[in-house]
């Protein structure tokens, strides 16, 4: 496996609150198996994977996306932005996200332009 599986793995697990033995105990294989997988020694198995992100909360493929650029994004958001994200129902379309955003665009454009009438820029 890559670095990107070893990085979240940890992450996952990190984030979980588990213990290597719990996590183990859970998908059914030794502590020293876990420690293994995170030092690139050896690799789960498909099925172990499955496991392990029923365990960990995480969909297969999380544990195979580069999350650092995503995770430098978020770290950077305001907390007005990380607000605004978070209120946004997950089973947003495309479409209806796209909608939101230009409406947010739009509201700030007529408070920009309200406050250039009043001579406050």
């Amino acid at each position: 496996m890559d670095d990107i599986f070893r990085t979240n793995l940890e992450n996952a697990i990190n984030e979980s609150g588990l213990t290597n033995a719990e996590i183990a105990r859970r998908i059914g294989v030794g502590r020293s198996t876990i420690t293994q997988w995170l030092k690139g020694v050896s690799s789960p198995t498909q099925s172990k994977i499955v496991k392990i992100a029923v365990t960990l909360n995480k969909e297969p493929s999380w544990f195979f996306i580069d999350n650092t650029k995503k995770q430098r994004v978020i770290n950077n958001l305001t907390d007005k932005q990380l607000t605004l994200a978070m209120s946004v129902d997950p089973d947003i379309t495309d479409e209806q996200l796209q909608q939101a955003i230009n409406y947010v665009r739009f509201m700030k454009e007529q408070e920009d332009k309200k406050n250039d009438t009043n001579g406050k820029n």
